[in-house]
Parts: structure tokens; C-alpha cells; sequence
């Protein structure tokens, strides 16, 4: 009796795909997909609309196991009296919270955080402005409120990008004539500091374009 050999595997002569072959292929679309919205391989500023939806690492340990997909990361509250140089090791780092800690200062190397576009460092022990936040050339987002600063430095008026600058609750009573080179800044929190209605007409003058929120004035050397 003659040996029984199965048929060569064929495409149906309609050009249909087998059901299942269909499913496979498109499942295997569906994996390659996100691949191509991937997030940048060389680090880079995010777009506005990507940062908003990254993760958010809560804590330095959880950020150190794998550092290059740090975008954005919460060191608030962690009893800091030092900036932890393990930063360093995350290049895409792009905003940046270490809201309510004991910082006093923030260290010269704190430029090589090239990327970042929001920092929050409120609720620290701040008195001179770092100088060292001029830097930050793609900054965009700056929140210094709660601390005790006195004076704003010249050298902020590099930062072309700042769009939202919230002062709130320091002691402020320099405001160089450089800041006006703040051209995208659109909104300013100076409240619970006192400011005469001069101080507050000049303030406007340097951003005209920003809306900058005031306490009621006071009548101060009057």
C-alpha cells in the first residue's frame, strides 16, 4: 500500500488567511505600535503633552534601579539637607521635585541636569537664590515658594523659557532690571509678601505680559 504524504502547507487560493494566521498577525501589529511612540533615546526636553503622562518615581532608591528611564521624579518630603548626586546618573531627567526638605543650597553640579523643565523647591530653607538654577536653560516651570529668599538674581533673566515663576511667602526685595528678559513668563505668585503699591507698578512694568498675583499692598515707609 502506498505511503500517505500530507499536502504542502498553501495560502488558500481566495487569498484569505486562515483565521488563526489572521489573529497572530494581528496581534504581532499591535506589539510593534508603541514602539514607535517610544520615549527619545538621547536625552532631550520632553514635549509639553508626553511629560504629562510619564511616570513618576517616588524616591531615589526606586529612580537608581534604572536610572536612564527617570523622566520625572518626587524627592519631596525625604528630610534632604543635601541634593543627592545620584542625580547625575539620570540624564533624562526633566522635572524634578524636592519640595519640603532642609535645603539650604544646591551644589555647582546641579547643571547637569540640562534637561529639567520643572523644578519645585518649596518649603526648603532657602535664602540666597542659587545662582546655579540660571543655568537650567530649558527651565519652564520654577516653584521656590515657602522658603526665605530676599533677592532675585540678575542671571534669572537668562532662563528664555520660564513661562510660570511662583515666589509665594518669601522676603523679597530685589528685582533687577534684567528679569525683563523673562519674555515667556506668563504667570507670577508674589503672595503673602509685602510690596508698596510702587514696588508692585514697577514689578509689573518688568513682565507686562505675565499675570502676577499680589497680596494687598502695604503702606510701607509711609
Amino acid at each position: 500500500m502506498p505511503a500517505i504524504t500530507a499536502p504542502p502547507h498553501r495560502i488558500p487560493a481566495s487569498g484569505r488567511w486562515p483565521r488563526v494566521a489572521r489573529f497572530v498577525l494581528r496581534s504581532f501589529l499591535v506589539v510593534l505600535v508603541p514602539c514607535s511612540r517610544a520615549l527619545p533615546t538621547v536625552a532631550q526636553p520632553l514635549p509639553r503633552t508626553t511629560l504629562d503622562t510619564v511616570r513618576t518615581y517616588h524616591g531615589l532608591e526606586r529612580a537608581l534601579a534604572e536610572p536612564m528611564q527617570v523622566y520625572r521624579l518626587d524627592l519631596s518630603k525625604q528630610k534632604l539637607k543635601a541634593v543627592p548626586e545620584e542625580l547625575r546618573r539620570m540624564p533624562n531627567l526633566n522635572a524634578l521635585d524636592l519640595g519640603r526638605n532642609k535645603l539650604k543650597e544646591l551644589p555647582p553640579w546641579f547643571t547637569d541636569l540640562a534637561n529639567l523643565q520643572e523644578l519645585t523647591l518649596s518649603g526648603n530653607k532657602l535664602v540666597d537664590f542659587p545662582e546655579v538654577i540660571c543655568g537650567l536653560r530649558h527651565l519652564k516651570r520654577l516653584d521656590m515658594s515657602r522658603n526665605a529668599l530676599t533677592g532675585l538674581p540678575a542671571c534669572l533673566g537668562r532662563l528664555k523659557e520660564l513661562i510660570s515663576l511662583d515666589l509665594w511667602s518669601n522676603d523679597l526685595a530685589t528685582f533687577p532690571e534684567e528679569l525683563e528678559g523673562l519674555e515667556a513668563l506668563r504667570y507670577v505668585d508674589l503672595r503673602v509678601i509685602q510690596f508698596s503699591p510702587k514696588e508692585m507698578e514697577r514689578i509689573t512694568e518688568l513682565w507686562p505680559r505675565a499675570k502676577i498675583q499680589f497680596s494687598a499692598p502695604c503702606n510701607c515707609g509711609m
